[in-house]
């Protein structure tokens, strides 16, 4: 009888793992009041979406488009979002914020940044929320199954590593 390692099945089923997530499905409305569902439905394209769980976390986000926004922003070979987590903020509030964010956020971010209101605890549990203050990096193949994640600062080693998730995940994208 062959013994193998704990560490060595753990290794190989870490892979396997991530792919077994799924992304949660949910309607959300971009700050161009375009109504977007993700998974994307009857797309073939792999999805990126950045998420973020405050307003400390702006300034990940910033850096992570700084170094990769402008190449999937408008890339139709890809679905591309930004989610904003405010499930509690009270609507009175909501309103104020809204209408600062559409007035401080140039196109084409706009029309992929989109506000979410629940879903907030799978999200947390998709992305192993640990601070508020980073963004949350998830690709997804077309039907949602998570296939690559990050969290933390952008780096150029970090995008490097997302431009080859996508290149494997979908050849095509380049």
């Amino acid at each position: 009888m062959i013994r193998i390692p704990g560490w060595v099945c753990l290794t190989l089923l870490l892979p396997l793992s991530s792919w077994s997530q799924q992304i949660p499905r949910m309607d959300v409305t971009t700050l161009t009041n375009q109504h977007v569902a993700l998974p994307v439905p009857g797309s073939a394209r792999p999805l990126l979406v950045l998420v973020t769980f405050s307003h400390k976390g702006s300034d990940d986000v910033a850096a992570w488009n700084k170094l990769s926004k402008s190449r999937y922003e408008t890339d139709p070979r890809l679905d591309y979002c930004e989610l904003a987590d405010f499930q509690g903020v009270p609507s009175f509030a909501m309103k104020m914020i809204l209408h600062g964010m559409r007035r401080s956020v140039d196109e084409p971010e706009k029309s992929h940044l989109a506000p979410f209101f629940s879903l907030e605890d799978a999200w947390k549990k998709l992305v192993e929320f640990g601070d508020p203050g980073i963004t949350y990096v998830v690709l997804a193949d077309a039907g949602g199954r998570v296939a690559w994640q990050t969290h933390g600062p952008a780096s150029d080693v970090k995008v490097a590593q997302l431009d080859a998730a996508i290149v494997k995940l979908h050849p095509q994208v380049r």
